[in-house]
């Protein structure tokens, strides 16, 4: 077997066709970017640069000279951005891009492979974009809110992830480029959620208490990347922020102002205590003078 495969590579060798020893591993998230980054200085005099995809080596993209050249790709399309380093950018992926990305080389020796085995998984429970502005939103109970993205108008290239609360719980996520209806995730807000299919912005029909605190929004496009971070506050009926944050503090301004007073009689207790102490023996000294 070892002699057979050493016979295969001194033919491949002799026929100037050289293999990548191993792939190199790239994961990615969804709708996030991923490069594919060939170290070609070791190759001289290229002639022609293939990047292929997948079991079928389908060609996506070429270097032919100076000319860039993208195959009309629908999985791959407006997402692809080569440059004469060979290197390959893919924007705003998803789960069907993942698989094996292979690049092609052609030079006046022979031609050399480079590959690559790219994974993309489906967006964590974490959501980038701290330094997002963080904005509140305060609403009654029973009303509805919109929560508005800083996107003017989806371009049809976009997924959209909506996750609620401090574990960032996924509650809403719609690709727009698959042409599939909105997903709704979590039972607690009981087909209580919409999302604007114009600017990805997440409503919630009808609130509730409970629906209180961090929304977090992630839009990807083939372009651009955006965040929005949202803390809302939903009241009871009749009652303002304002009041409801009365409420909360006020019991504890009531307890501290309780506990001032219970030391203040227990202080005078023992004061008098002491001057009742200090009377009976300055008698007592009396006596015995």
């Amino acid at each position: 077997m070892k002699s057979t495969y050493k016979i295969v590579l001194i033919l491949l060798i002799m026929c100037g066709v050289f293999y990548a020893e191993t792939d190199e591993v790239k994961t990615v998230m969804e709708g996030d970017s991923v490069t594919l980054n060939p170290d070609l200085t070791q190759i001289q005099g290229i002639v022609l640069l293939l990047w292929r995809f997948g079991d079928k080596g389908s060609t996506i993209a070429q270097i032919d000279g100076n000319d860039i050249l993208y195959e009309d790709y629908e999985a791959f399309r407006g997402r692809l951005q080569l440059d004469q380093t060979g290197s390959l950018t893919i924007t705003n992926v998803r789960t069907n891009h993942s698989g094996l990305y292979k690049a092609e080389i052609s030079h006046n020796t022979g031609t050399s492979y480079i590959k690559f085995s790219v994974t993309v998984y489906e967006s964590p429970s974490v959501i980038a974009g701290a330094e997002a502005e963080m904005k509140s939103v305060s609403v009654k109970e029973g009303d509805p809110v919109i929560l508005q993205t800083d996107v003017p108008q989806l371009q049809g290239d976009e997924l959209i992830v909506w996750r609620f609360g401090d574990e960032e719980k996924l509650i809403a996520k719609h690709d727009i480029e698959a042409k599939s209806s909105p997903l709704y995730y979590d039972e607690r807000f009981r087909d209580g959620l919409k999302l604007d299919h114009q600017t990805g912005s997440l409503i919630i029909t009808k609130t509730r208490t409970t629906d209180s605190g961090l929304y977090k929004a992630k839009i990807s496009s083939n372009k651009q990347t955006s965040y929005n971070r949202f803390t809302v506050t939903v009241s009871e009926p009749g009652l303002s922020p304002g009041v409801v944050a009365v409420i909360v503090v006020l019991p504890l301004l009531m307890t501290a102002a309780a506990g001032v007073l219970f030391y203040r009689r227990k202080n005078s207790e023992l004061n008098n205590q002491k001057s009742k102490i200090s009377e009976r023996q300055n008698e007592t000294c009396k006596y015995y003078s």
